[in-house]
């Protein structure tokens, strides 16, 4: 169903069935497999943060062409 089309989930019914999926507390069996990928990932430099402003969204949309399908992005531009 797409988004909007239908009438609004009943509150009470979401809340059960998530409360039933997340107030469980769960015991992972962590195997020897996440010591083994944390010494792998230990000696990568973490990438710089990227900070993306209002400005830089401006700046793009104005560079966009017009009457284009959309991209990977699925944004359409008129």
């Amino acid at each position: 169903m797409v988004s909007g089309t239908g009438p609004a989930p009943n509150q009470a019914d979401t809340v059960a069935f998530w409360r039933g999926l997340w107030s469980e507390p769960v015991n992972h069996s962590e195997g020897p497999w996440t010591e083994v990928v944390a010494s792998q990932c230990a000696g990568i430099t973490p990438m710089d943060p990227v900070i993306i402003t209002p400005d830089d969204v401006a700046e793009a949309v104005r560079r966009a062409p017009n009457w284009k399908s959309p991209g990977l992005d699925g944004l359409h531009h008129y």
